[in-house]
């Protein structure tokens, strides 16, 4: 699995060399954000594949996979799939809400405070963050 996050942090290293400098100095340029993930992914790779020859195995500790578990595992890159959708057609607002809020589902939160007051909050955060703060365009 190291290999496959080593490749990943190489593309996107070599992608963000690819973003366009503006032509006005800036203190921090466009690359920075995607530089810093592909070298961080790269540099976590490395050790992963240095770690996995090191360390023994030990399988006692290891619980199989249940059906359970792969189901969630699915639902959750079927609703990041779904969020990518639903923000390009709604406002990030509603669609991280209904994001955050099938996320929480999935893991197992059930309750008004779980399925609404978190996700409220959680994409509030996050949108004062990013948009208001950092002026992304969302």
């Amino acid at each position: 699995m190291g290999g496959v996050f080593l490749a990943l942090g190489v593309v996107i290293l070599v992608l963000a060399r690819a973003i366009e400098l503006p032509d006005r100095a800036l203190a921090v340029s466009p690359r920075i954000w995607p530089e810093a993930l592909g070298t961080g992914i790269i540099a976590l790779s490395v050790l992963q594949i240095v770690l996995a020859f090191l360390a023994t195995p030990k399988r006692d500790d290891v619980e199989p996979a249940t059906r359970v578990g792969v189901l969630r595992v699915a639902g959750f890159v079927l609703a990041t799939l779904a969020f990518g959708l639903l923000w390009y057609y709604i406002h990030f607002l509603v669609s991280g809400m209904v994001f955050v809020a099938a996320l929480t589902w999935i893991a197992g939160g059930r309750g008004i405070k779980d399925l609404i007051l978190f996700p409220a909050g959680i994409t509030v955060v996050l949108y004062a963050l990013f948009a208001l703060l950092l002026r992304v365009p969302v």
